[in-house]
């Protein structure tokens, strides 16, 4: 442990109780935050962390302590995070203790008289019993911060959590990986979340989640059993969110997978194989079914194509159901009107030079021969100047609260059926951002893309490679993903027809899908560029198809 990491005192409440300790434990998180996964700022840098409020969790055999920081980033963004600690004997093993280089934070070294054993200040949300001490704690009893902060339970109509027996019973199974939030598993009940950014004001997964739980009937989304708020003087934060805990065989995005590698073999396999796939044409043109089509769809995507099918009617009971509660006006459907189109028309047209900027800036290798930043504007542009001409009035749709995030990621696969969840929308954004009415397109678009994504795994490695007899390659992963893509946008329009939130004809559903296509494809570029360029391919190959690119 480096200096800076030592607090010259013999307990955890002293710190608390001298604002010389408090600033050193909170120097000590800062050098702890930066290589956390669920920490957003990584890539800014720190500027400073201030410990404001704390809470310490009743335990009869661990102290355990929630911390309430404000984190302010060299380039001036600051944010909230939630980070649970325990104060642990450094003597204790490391099973015992859960103590480990990558949770410690700090040691309480003792003062000058003290004869104790040195102490280690642990990050444990890793620690099934940090989650089991408050739950059961706020099932029973409010809890006050050292700043008058007040922690408790929110419960919905239905909950199940009346009592603490059914927590204190339980198992707790904390789940690894890698995650923006930090989760386990109650028992086989409940799910827990915790919101490592909680920010003050409505969370949308908790506002959406209460919606579908006591007010409709939507049964695909994990039913919300309570919510843990923390009130004071500054608002109130959603601290955590307590739902049903789905049995699920695995995510969509992994089952995809599965079946995309089925795909490939049964290729292999395929007697009498053409060179090529029959031609498709535009994803968004699906009236036309062709035999010759159907059947190799049926002898290599059964029964997987019918399961998308089934995916894109799950999502347009979401959007009825988030569309069905007028009497609420976080809910309410608002008319799609020129100036609200043209709003969208000119954030998109913001990321375009956003991207366009990082783009020329990144030195990628890319098959393009044009100048690919210049390509991108001018055709993006152009698309956008036709969409700003869309008869709004004449399509009479309304925009709604939407998932905001979605994608195979973001589904669960059960024996017989999809549980949709994770309505938290995009991370970056703000809360009044995520809880904005959009187009029901988006959702529609971000399943899409993430139909593509899947489609391309084989090419970025996450798929073996197919079997080297098949030729043209290229020509069967598209098939398979306009097959998909064709399948899950036919299922929903089907799905939603006489819904205010989708256009009736065709043109204006394409219109508008082609929308927000460019505003995720963006988006994808953008996260490739910054996170893993050799993936950049990928939303490459989406801005072709939407906007035409000249390869």
């Amino acid at each position: 442990m480096n200096p800076l990491d030592l607090i010259n005192v013999p307990s955890l409440s002293q710190v608390f109780e001298d604002s010389r300790h408090l600033d050193s434990l909170a120097r000590s998180l800062a050098a702890f935050l930066k290589n956390q996964r669920w920490f957003a700022a990584k890539n800014e840098g720190l500027q400073s962390v201030d410990i404001f409020d704390s809470v310490e969790i009743p335990s009869d055999q661990v102290t355990f302590e929630l911390l309430l920081a404000t984190v302010v980033t060299r380039g001036g963004s600051t944010d909230c995070y939630a980070v649970p600690i325990a104060c642990v004997a450094e003597a204790s093993t490391d099973d015992e203790a859960n103590i480990s280089e990558e949770t410690a934070i700090a040691t309480l070294a003792g003062d000058e008289t003290s004869i104790t054993p040195l102490f280690r200040l642990v990050e444990c949300s890793g620690d099934s019993e940090f989650w089991r001490a408050m739950t059961t704690a706020l099932a029973e009893k409010k809890l006050t911060t050292r700043n008058g902060r007040v922690l408790w339970f929110s419960r919905t109509a239905c909950s199940k959590l009346s009592s603490s027996d059914v927590l204190r019973k339980s198992d707790f199974k904390v789940h690894g990986g890698d995650q923006s939030n930090s989760a386990v598993a109650i028992g086989d009940q409940f799910f827990l979340k915790l919101f490592r950014r909680p920010r003050i004001g409505h969370n949308p997964e908790a506002e959406v989640g209460i919606l579908l739980t006591d007010r409709t009937d939507f049964k695909n989304s994990p039913q919300v059993e309570a919510t843990i708020e923390i009130s004071g003087a500054d608002g109130n934060r959603c601290l955590a969110l307590v739902s049903e805990q789905v049995h699920a065989d695995t995510d969509a995005w992994t089952y995809t997978l599965n079946n995309l590698n089925s795909y490939w073999e049964r290729l292999a396999r395929l007697e009498n194989r053409p060179d090529v796939p029959p031609g498709r044409g535009n994803i968004q043109k699906t009236d036309s079914k062709l035999d010759e089509v159907n059947v190799l769809v049926e002898k290599l995507m059964t029964p997987f194509h019918s399961e998308i099918v089934q995916l894109g009617r799950r999502t347009a009971e979401l959007h009825a159901a988030l569309s069905s509660c007028n009497d609420d006006p976080a809910f309410a459907p608002e008319p799609m009107t020129h100036d609200t189109l043209s709003e969208q028309i000119v954030q998109i047209r913001n990321e375009v030079q956003v991207t366009c900027k990082l783009l020329e800036k990144s030195r990628l290798d890319y098959k393009f021969d044009v100048d690919l930043p210049t390509e991108i504007r001018e055709r993006a542009n152009r698309k956008l100047d036709d969409m700003a001409s869309f008869e709004v009035a004449q399509a009479g749709i309304v925009n709604i609260r939407c998932h905001g995030d979605y994608h195979l990621g973001q589904v669960l696969r059960t024996k017989f059926d999809f549980v949709i969840l994770d309505f938290e929308g995009e991370p970056d954004r703000t809360f009044a951002e995520r809880r904005q009415k959009r187009c029901a397109m988006k959702d529609v678009a971000g399943m899409v893309r993430s139909l593509h994504y899947a489609s391309c795994t084989t090419a970025v490695g996450m798929l073996p490679p197919p079997d080297r007899k098949i030729t043209n390659l290229n020509h069967w992963q598209r098939f398979w993903y306009e097959c998909t893509a064709d399948a899950f946008i036919a299922a929903y329009k089907e799905s939603t027809a006489g819904q205010p939130f989708v256009p009736a004809n065709w043109h204006a559903f394409n219109t508008l899908l082609d929308l927000f296509l460019i505003e995720k494809v963006l988006y994808e570029l953008r996260y490739e560029i910054n996170n893993r360029p050799d993936w950049v391919q990928i939303p490459l190959a989406g801005l072709n198809a939407v906007l035409g690119l000249q390869a």
